[in-house]
């Protein structure tokens, strides 16, 4: 339905703006407009993938808005986290910081935009949040409780400016208590017997349909044959000691389970009498156990009910599929590495024109196994979904989900915790949503592994402008480690010239093509 001009409604609005974004175009305008609007085009994808809509951009603000409060700040918090990690990775001038604004409230429909006193209460927000940082109003805060795991820092009454009546702001911090009304809970009483409660019931059995790895179809050498399940990060050569300290269970730290289940244990398994505990799989199985005798029964039965809710969707789970506990009570004894994930975002907004549908028949790097699977499991599967492909032919669907963020992020932690390499989204639904080589010959798919020699500022380049594009693109990489780029290319000829030519004007010895796309290729 068309929405009627000058209409009002009640809807959550996210603003964000550059921090020192004067300082920046007074030092080279044209480079600070050219970061900004990179890392803009970041943001409306996340944005997107959170069912928001970008209505406003003007130099250095970005005006969004959302349906649900609690989709704007994960959709928030996302973006942040995406800005420092490009920043840690990118050189002293392309670093860039933001601040975010939250703010229900009811605003005004002219066309496409919004305006009022909605709005402009989001846009005050902003300005209190620190660089880096989420500043929410009152409304927007008590629509998280109960329902996001983050600390907040309560700054009460604030006099903005053009706001006539003072503005209740809360601060959002990755530690502290998490929104909540003050606890009223009674002292649990003490059991007389052994209580059993359920373990998980249907979601258990949805979790369990919603990822499968197609690895293990094709027959392997014994050296090859499966995936030993990934070591322990003190098993691991040169990863540091997992530290003694706790870690509190925060159910969206949680790798490999969607939205819905971290509701679950959010609401039934945090609240939960000791003794317990929770098991995960790397499939997205999880159970537990609560209110039995002991620690040693709680591991044991939460590990039985996630293993038998695994094997009854995958009659023979390879080992790193294997369920481990996750918790003991509120608190993280998972040692194992997290999975290596790839940078975001995870698909670019440009996708090949037009678009490709996808067909089992000619999936790259896979076998014919795996396109069985493909065509008889992940086709006919209910969205939303995505399919990962990983190193050494590493495949896995993920569907089912609660949105294609939460498909794509399974598919690609689960990938990644299987190759220990991070992964890359394939298809989205059933779009394909990568370029696939056809004149040069795909060999696997391109890594850090692949990058002997490179120096580390090429390696930054490649993690913050090849990886996460989508266009045609081609890598090129001299015998002396010097690379070349071709870059949001029409096809891949002309990305294949630009990166040979950017090798040699870099000095490269003997450049040769390396990868095209997320593709590690050869020569035909």
């Amino acid at each position: 339905m068309e929405q009627r001009e000058n209409a009002r409604r009640l809807t959550t609005v996210l603003a964000t703006d550059v921090v020192a974004y004067s300082k920046m175009t007074a030092r080279n305008e044209e480079h600070a407009i050219r970061l900004v609007r990179q890392r803009f085009a970041t943001a409306s994808i996340f944005i997107e993938q959170h069912d928001g809509r970008v209505f406003n951009t003007a130099g250095d603000a970005l005006l969004a808005e959302f349906a649900s409060p609690v989709e704007a700040v994960r959709c928030a918090i996302e973006i942040q986290e995406a800005m420092r990690t490009a920043n840690e990775l990118a050189p002293e001038d392309n670093r860039l910081q933001l601040r975010i604004g939250i703010n229900l409230g009811d605003v005004m429909v002219s066309g496409t935009d919004l305006l009022g006193d909605g709005v402009n209460v989001a846009a005050r927000l902003e300005g209190l949040a620190p660089a880096g940082g989420i500043c929410v109003s009152s409304s927007v805060y008590e629509q998280l409780i109960g329902k996001l795991t983050l600390g907040a820092e309560d700054l009460g009454e604030q006099q903005v400016k053009n706001i006539p009546r003072p503005i209740r702001a809360y601060r959002l911090t990755p530690q502290g208590a998490p929104p909540a009304p003050p606890p009223a809970a009674p002292a649990p009483r003490r059991l007389k017997a052994r209580v059993v409660v359920p373990v998980l019931g249907a979601l258990v059995v949805l979790a369990a349909a919603a990822v499968i790895a197609v690895r293990w179809l094709s027959p392997m050498p014994p050296a090859t044959a499966g995936a030993a399940t990934p070591p322990p990060v003190q098993a691991v050569a040169g990863a540091p000691a997992q530290p003694p300290a706790k870690r509190v269970l925060v159910p969206e730290a949680i790798p490999f389970i969607d939205d819905r289940a971290q509701e679950r244990i959010r609401s039934i398994y945090l609240p939960g009498l000791a003794s317990k505990a929770l098991a995960i799989s790397s499939f997205g199985h999880f159970a537990w156990a609560s209110q039995r005798f002991d620690e040693a029964t709680a591991r044991k039965e939460a590990l039985d009910a996630c293993n038998a809710a695994l094997k009854r969707a995958t009659p023979n789970p390879p080992p790193s599929a294997n369920c481990a506990i996750y918790a003991i009570e509120n608190d993280v004894v998972w040692t194992f590495r997290p999975p290596p994930m790839p940078p975001r975002p995870w698909i670019a907004a440009s996708r090949p024109t037009p678009p490709v549908k996808l067909d089992p028949d000619t999936i790259p790097l896979v076998s014919a196994g795996i396109r069985q699977v493909t065509a008889s499991t992940y086709v006919p599967a209910a969205p939303f979904k995505a399919m990962a492909i990983g190193r050494d032919g590493t495949t896995i669907h993920a569907w089912g989900r609660a949105s294609d963020f939460s498909a794509m992020r399974a598919a690609l932690e689960s990938c990644g915790f299987i190759a220990q390499r991070p992964c890359f989204v394939y298809a989205l639904g059933d779009e394909v949503v990568v370029h696939i080589p056809k004149i040069a010959r795909i060999v696997d798919v391109l890594t850090f592994d692949d990058l002997g020699g490179v120096s580390q500022s090429d390696r930054q380049r490649i993690a913050t402008t090849y990886l996460p594009d989508a266009d045609w693109r081609a890598l090129a990489i001299g015998r002396n480690g010097r690379i070349g780029l071709g870059l949001r290319q029409t096809g891949e000829q002309h990305a294949i010239d630009q990166a040979m030519r950017a090798c040699e004007q870099a000095g490269g010895i003997e450049c040769t093509l390396a990868a095209i796309g997320p593709f590690k290729v050869a020569a035909r």
